[in-house]
């Protein structure tokens, strides 16, 4: 799967991968649809958190 090519600052991706676990923590786990979107925007928070600490590092993939 190819992650969005947008590349937050560290920070900005720290807060953002924070708030999204927060909001997952909170899912009912009987919600099947909101278990899925949970573990989308994770996925997508951790490929954009990866690639900030890729950027700051000087790291190209």
């Amino acid at each position: 799967m190819k992650l969005p090519t947008f590349v937050p600052t560290l920070p900005n991706a720290i807060v953002t991968a924070r708030e999204f676990l927060a909001q997952a923590e909170a899912v009912d786990i009987h919600d099947r649809e909101r278990v899925i979107e949970s573990h989308a925007s994770l996925t997508v928070c951790l490929g954009q958190l990866l690639a900030a600490l890729d950027a700051e590092q000087g790291v190209t993939r």
